[in-house]
């Protein structure tokens, strides 16, 4: 029987808020950051939307110095981490103090937009014309390797990409490291930021949300066509319960047990088979020793797309029909590498405020899909041992992830 692995510090920097408290009153508000891109052109593509950091002034957080030498997603990373460890009061800066914190991040779109970049200053000025200062950028580690070198995180450096999956992937490996005593504590999650090329071409695709009512994300809705994009950093502190308890700190709940499946979809292809959906919720569930009817809710994956057809039948599949509330929170804050993470933080702050986030955005849900949701945040039974929540995190190609969340208990 593994110990428990508690949470004990969140940082984010996210389209609705630059702190996780922030984020989750405009969420449970009902707001959606849902706006017009502004980055770059999009007058050639059918989507003109995605939700986008505002108002992130990276000075406030990292010395002005270093900053020329990192891009956006590495601002946002390095800003949400000092956020989580601050908020963890873990000081892994002192003398040997990081020697065995270590950092699991997911991500999928580091590096491309300094790829981009880089490459287009070498095709067109040739060697000479490229900075060497931004090629350090370029891979898709240099988020996490920037935050291990800032805070001195001298424990298992790792950076996963699983696509939208990307950010539960990493907190699940974060769970196992520390469950295999690899790392005393362990900063994870994901960052994603918008890119052009990476939009342009999945509008090409016809993957993203268009048409008359301004592409907006539908999650579970009838009028659904595609998904929005989204960016921002979300990270947690994770540490075994008697370490953290050792040094003082404080939870905002626990990863009680994660689970992770395949499926054969197309490359590209949201999955098609509730059955692979259902057995990582299962999974998940069982790893824990957990019935279906202990879970309070479930923050679904769904995001607009084919997916939450899919999503709905298997939540039916292990929870019965319309057998548990349903929330998915990507009507506001859009899809990308690091929702999963979002979804986590989400989750574990409903559950503290006894209160099931609305999936905004569905407001006429589609007939076929008999799940429970809702526009707006509804009221949670009060629980002693502060409650579960799964969160789902299910990415196109094939890959699923799990988590089950748990609650503080009633002091």
């Amino acid at each position: 029987m593994h110990e428990q692995i508690v949470v004990t510090g969140l940082g984010c920097i996210g389209s609705l808020g630059h702190t996780p408290g922030e984020f989750v009153d405009r969420l449970l508000e009902g707001r959606t950051a849902v706006g017009p891109v502004q980055a770059f052109d999009t007058s050639g593509c059918r989507a003109h939307t995605a939700c986008t950091v505002g108002d992130f002034d990276a000075a406030a957080y990292l010395d002005p110095v270093k900053l020329r030498r990192v891009d956006r997603i590495g601002q946002f990373a390095l800003a949400a981490c000092r956020l989580a460890l601050d908020d963890a009061r873990l000081r892994a800066r002192d003398a040997a103090g990081g020697d065995n914190v270590g950092i699991v991040l997911g991500s999928y779109t580091a590096g491309c937009r300094s790829a981009v970049g880089y490459l287009g200053s070498l095709f067109k000025q040739g060697a000479l014309g490229a900075s060497a200062l931004s090629f350090s950028n370029t891979v898709g580690n240099a988020a996490a390797s920037l935050c291990a070198l800032e805070f001195r995180l001298r424990g298992p450096n790792v950076t996963v990409s699983n696509k939208e999956a990307s950010s539960l992937a990493a907190i699940a490996t974060a769970v196992e490291f520390l469950e295999e005593g690899r790392a005393r504590a362990v900063v994870t999650g994901g960052v994603d930021d918008l890119e052009v090329v990476f939009y342009t071409t999945h509008d090409r695709f016809r993957a993203l949300a268009h048409g008359d009512d301004g592409g907006a994300s539908r999650p579970f809705d009838r009028r659904r066509n595609g998904f929005v994009f989204g960016e921002g950093a979300f990270l947690l502190v994770l540490e075994p319960a008697s370490a953290a308890a050792r040094r003082g700190g404080r939870g905002h709940g626990s990863i009680v047990a994660t689970s992770a499946t395949a499926s054969n979809d197309g490359l590209n292809a949201w999955p098609r088979e509730p059955a692979d959906l259902a057995r990582c919720m299962r999974l998940a569930l069982e790893a824990a020793g957990v019935e279906p009817a202990q879970v309070q809710f479930v923050m679904a994956s769904a995001n607009s797309t084919a997916l939450d057809r899919t999503e709905a039948a298997a939540i039916a599949e292990v929870f019965g029909l319309m057998g548990v509330p349903v929330a998915a929170i990507k009507g506001a804050i859009g899809e990308f590498g690091a929702s999963g993470a979002a979804s986590v933080m989400v989750a574990l702050e409903a559950l503290h405020r006894r209160t099931i986030p609305p999936t905004v955005g569905c407001d006429q849900l589609d007939g076929d899909l008999r799940v429970d949701v809702a526009p707006v945040a509804r009221p949670l039974p009060a629980r002693a041992d502060g409650g579960l929540a799964l969160v789902n995190s299910f990415a196109s190609g094939g890959t699923h992830y799990c988590a089950l969340v748990g609650g503080l208990p009633a002091s």
